[in-house]
């Protein structure tokens, strides 16, 4: 606002204010005063504004923004790609139960078999999903792709040169397998290990066995039977690993999904095992179905003690449930995880989750779990290595046998906010169940026997680096960043606002000091301001104090007594008019509207 004051001649007003006069200098102040607080309205929105972003920054945490970004399971994106081909190593350590009395055995000078663990043999997994498609029903499907690849450095030995001395797995499973065969089939079979002289214990290289060795017991069935024995070699690794072309189909995170995430939907178009259906009713689900299980690469995010995870591998032929056992700071450096673990009774075939997985001819011994129909029918079980909580006549039943609960557990540490696997350690161990066999000769001496084959430790040793910044970036120095941003702006935003409240006040303190109706310590001459319209007379409609409107005054109109109301005001607004023939401003308090407007 612009005030100018332009000299007229020849007006005389009844009262006149000089313009050189305290009474004016005051009312100038006062009507600058506003351009001044200014600065104030400029410190408080400046620290409002800051307040609301600390709120804002306290309220939408960046940093789960960031881990949601990260984790959105959409082609392309961060969690995408860790599944798709995870950067990280699952190393499979293979121990080999060596038999160290064989001739003895086999001569009955030993009642039992001594076994002597060698390994570990060292391979890591090279997975790769491929032929993704994602669904409008918010799943993917998916071909997995596994490859091993050996780690000399890691491994006890060269599997190409060290030797072991192993059960004939062709021969005592075929034996097995055939026990319950007409007479006719058990005589010709044994015929035939007569005439190939087959021997029920072999001495190997360690390559030989995991990856395959001439067996003409097995290049005969591969030629007799083609469609039973697809291989002419056979190598344990070599068949666990195989498993062939499968199409799956995984739910993935979203807002309209229904099922848990990263959970098999179905496995090559069906959501039933078909090795555990009911022969009854095949196209029905059982306790030994898919059941929401997953691979185990990735788990939902904020999970809670109260879930469980059966994870299911084709190699293991069934699910295996992951169940919560505790909290842990493990491993160092990242904030708490869960631990999950198989429970010791696992394979118990007596619990009623386990009982569909009992063969036809019986339930297996606690311990014990079978998984003959995934591997041709030859009569083979899991457990957990050294038969750690299975029925103690295993561990009786063969020398060297030593379970441990601390070696021989499994257990994955999950970031239960994230749901990242960072630590993995399952351990399965492989065994060939001889049972009572009337006609093959060679068999007869491992009737009943249990015999431990091998074990195998998945791990993951260490986490990819990208993976490792994601969570040093939201463990920490996410929240402590954040925290230092929060606590700073709001500290500035407060002492903005403080300010601007202290001048503000200040300001109201001096205009308290310089009234425009008069002040004590603005008025040298009065010794106390008096208001527009306080003197005696009401009926005058000027004051002039110190000069006339011929000397150039200000002429200040007062309307009557209700212009009071503005002896206390700090300024108010003004219109100037300039009158002819006079060197005076005329200024006229309109109190019917409550505002000064010029004359």
């Amino acid at each position: 606002m612009r005030f100018e004051f332009k000299s007229v001649s020849n007006f005389v007003g009844p009262k006149s204010l000089d313009l050189n006069g305290s009474r004016t200098t005051r009312m100038l102040l006062n009507l600058a005063e506003p351009l001044y607080g200014g600065g104030n309205a400029r410190y408080g929105l400046c620290g409002f504004g800051l307040l609301i972003i600390s709120y804002a920054l306290f309220f939408f945490d960046p940093v789960e923004i960031i881990k949601s970004a990260k984790l959105k399971f959409v082609e392309g994106s961060y969690a995408f790609q860790l599944w798709q081909k995870p950067p990280v190593k699952v190393y499979v350590n293979v121990y080999i139960f060596n038999v160290t009395n064989a001739d003895r055995f086999l001569a009955g000078e030993d009642e039992k078999l001594d076994v002597k663990e060698i390994g570990p043999y060292v391979y890591w997994e090279e997975l790769e999903n491929t032929n993704t498609t994602f669904h409008s029903n918010d799943t993917v499907t998916y071909i997995p792709r596994r490859k091993l690849h050996f780690e000399l450095k890691s491994s006890v030995g060269d599997p190409e040169k060290d030797r072991i001395v192993v059960p004939n797995i062709p021969l005592l499973g075929f034996s097995s397998m055939l026990r319950s065969s007409p007479m006719f089939v058990n005589v010709v079979f044994n015929s035939l290990v007569e005439y190939q002289d087959s021997q029920p214990i072999l001495n190997l290289s360690v390559h030989e066995f995991l990856w395959g060795y001439d067996d003409r017991l097995v290049k005969m069935a591969s030629t007799v039977l083609p469609t039973w024995i697809n291989f002419s070699k056979f190598g344990l690794l070599d068949r666990m690993l195989d498993e062939g072309t499968n199409v799956i189909t995984m739910a993935v995170p979203s807002e309209r999904q229904t099922k848990r995430p990263y959970t098999i939907d179905n496995f090559n178009g069906s959501p039933i095992l078909h090795q555990w259906a009911n022969a009854d009713a095949p196209n029905e689900m059982n306790k030994c179905s898919l059941n929401a299980s997953s691979e185990g690469l990735l788990f939902p995010r904020h999970l809670t003690k109260d879930m469980n995870f059966p994870i299911y591998r084709k190699a293991f032929c069934r699910t295996l449930p992951l169940t919560y056992n505790s909290t842990s700071d493990m491993p160092v450096g990242y904030p708490t995880v869960y631990l999950y673990k198989f429970l010791p009774d696992v394979f118990n075939s007596s619990l009623d989750d386990n009982k569909c997985y009992c063969p036809k001819d019986g339930c297996l011994p606690p311990g014990l779990s079978d998984i003959s129909p995934c591997y041709y029918n030859i009569p083979v079980a899991v457990s957990f290595p050294h038969f750690y909580g299975g029925d103690p006549a295993l561990v009786d039943n063969v020398n060297g046998i030593a379970p441990n609960m601390e070696k021989h557990q499994s257990v994955v540490a999950v970031q239960p906010d994230l749901g990242i696997p960072l630590a993995v350690d399952i351990k399965i161990q492989l065994n060939l169940i001889i049972k009572a066999t009337r006609y093959v000769k060679r068999a007869k001496k491992f009737n009943g026997l249990t015999l431990p084959i091998c074990w195998l430790h998945l791990e993951v040793k260490s986490l990819p680096s990208s993976l490792n910044a994601l969570l040093y970036l939201c463990f920490n120095v996410g929240p402590v960043l954040v925290k230092a941003v929060v606590a700073l702006t709001a500290s500035v935003g407060f002492f903005l606002v403080g300010l601007a409240v202290k001048r503000f006040g200040r300001g109201q303190q001096k205009q308290q000091q310089h009234p425009v109706n008069g002040s004590a310590a603005g008025d040298h001459e009065n010794g106390r301001g008096r208001g527009c319209c306080e003197d005696d007379d009401d009926d005058d409609d000027y004051e002039d104090r110190g000069g006339g409107a011929e000397s150039g005054g200000l002429i200040v109109k007062c309307g009557g007594p209700a212009s009071g109301r503005y002896r206390d005001k700090s300024y108010l607004p003004l219109n100037h008019v300039t009158v002819p023939g006079s060197s005076s401003v005329v200024v006229d308090y309109d109190h019917s509207q409550d505002y000064a407007r010029g004359r």
